[in-house]
């Protein structure tokens, strides 16, 4: 294995929470009322396609995705690295592998983490929504990632926790290794090639 592509919420960072929280305030603004289970469907898609399942189009989505970001905001105090990652991450690196990043979030939303958590002090490249022809759960994003790395699928592995995170790697023929940290194996996530307990397995694939 020399290419490791991450997802970035619950994968890198424990911010599930705080987005499904931000949303349902943001719902709560237009006299809508979720549990946050019914917003699940949000986490590993982008803005845009979350805005379009709860009704917003145009002008209306955008104002809505700003309002969201504000809301979740809120709770970002709470927010960190999954334990462990960020070493991890620097072993990863020191022993000459490659790593990325493909997210379903904008531009915009990822510069906001990338300025609190400094992805881009452990990766070499990160695609984001729209930068492929098809966003996740195709596997385009995860091979424009591997294209820019200069690796081929047979030495990468692709790491996320959400069925979203499952189909793209299964499109990109890549091998998935889940996040246990956030979702726990199912059914629903197969094909799973490793179930990750904690960041420091990433070092023994």
């Amino acid at each position: 294995m020399s290419a490791y592509i991450f997802d970035i919420d619950g994968t890198l960072i424990d911010s599930v929470a705080m987005y499904l929280k931000g949303l349902q305030d943001t719902m709560h603004r237009y006299d809508r009322d979720y549990t946050l289970d019914e917003l699940t469907f949000s986490n590993g898609i982008p803005s845009q396609d979350t805005a379009r399942r709860l009704g917003f189009e145009g002008v209306a989505a955008t104002e809505m995705i700003n309002q969201w970001i504000a809301d979740a905001k809120v709770y970002a105090p709470a927010v960190d690295w999954i334990a462990g990652m960020p070493d991890a991450l620097t072993k990863l690196r020191d022993a000459d592998n490659k790593i990325g990043i493909v997210t379903s979030k904008a531009a915009p939303e990822f510069a906001i983490d990338d300025a609190r958590y400094h992805f881009s002090d452990y990766i070499d490249t990160a695609v984001l929504a729209h930068d492929a022809k098809r966003n996740k759960p195709f596997g385009d994003p995860i091979l424009l990632a591997l294209d820019r790395l200069g690796e081929t699928t047979e030495d990468a592995v692709y790491i996320g926790d959400t069925i979203t995170d499952s189909r793209a790697a299964k499109d990109a023929q890549v091998p998935f290794a889940l996040a246990t940290w956030t979702n726990q194996p199912s059914d629903a996530l197969q094909p799973i090639t490793y179930a990750l307990k904690t960041p420091a397995d990433l070092l023994t694939l």
